[in-house]
């Protein structure tokens, strides 16, 4: 497959992973909000590997997971298990700075959709987000970088939502 080709499969696997996710982190309901980020990661993960950055890849195959687990089970102990096997596979893989984003925006994931829920699940998923955003820049893919750019406001609105609904108000 040649560049051109290449690169036009990847931008387009992550303009339908940025419609998938916002459908969900627009979503007020957390288990729409994990079953769509699931169907997203799937198109990131591809969109990832097409580029040839494998370590986000991995962790986004990993996330792909993650995300599903925590859609039937919640708590700590799921949170320490699958932070260990992330941990685990992805650290060896460490050869640049730039490799530690993921990582890192993967263990506060973990955390947020295992131990968080609401509010507290958006922040933490917001500071993945901007996580994955210097990794997105870095490896130059303008796909994911709009989809996180635009993740980020889905979340704070998703935020807004929330508290606004908390207080009995409809949010404009």
């Amino acid at each position: 497959m040649d560049f051109v080709t290449r690169e036009h499969l990847a931008q387009a696997l992550g303009l339908v992973a940025f419609l998938v996710s916002l459908i969900g982190y627009t979503s007020a309901s957390d288990r729409r909000l994990k079953a769509m980020m699931t169907v997203g990661l799937v198109f990131l993960t591809v969109h990832f590997m097409v580029f040839g950055a494998w370590l986000a890849a991995l962790n986004l195959a990993l996330n792909t997971v993650r995300t599903w687990i925590s859609l039937h089970r919640r708590g700590s102990r799921w949170f320490a298990g699958i932070a260990a096997i992330q941990l685990g596979v992805s650290l060896p893989l460490i050869g640049a700075v730039r490799d530690i984003f993921p990582v890192a925006g993967s263990i506060v994931g973990t955390y947020g959709l295992f131990c968080l829920s609401g509010v507290q699940l958006r922040v933490a998923l917001l500071v993945t987000t901007g996580l994955w955003f210097v990794n997105n820049l870095l490896w130059g893919s303008i796909g994911a970088v709009l989809l996180d750019f635009m993740n980020a406001l889905a979340h704070l609105v998703a935020i807004h939502r929330i508290r606004a609904a908390a207080r009995g108000t409809v949010p404009p």
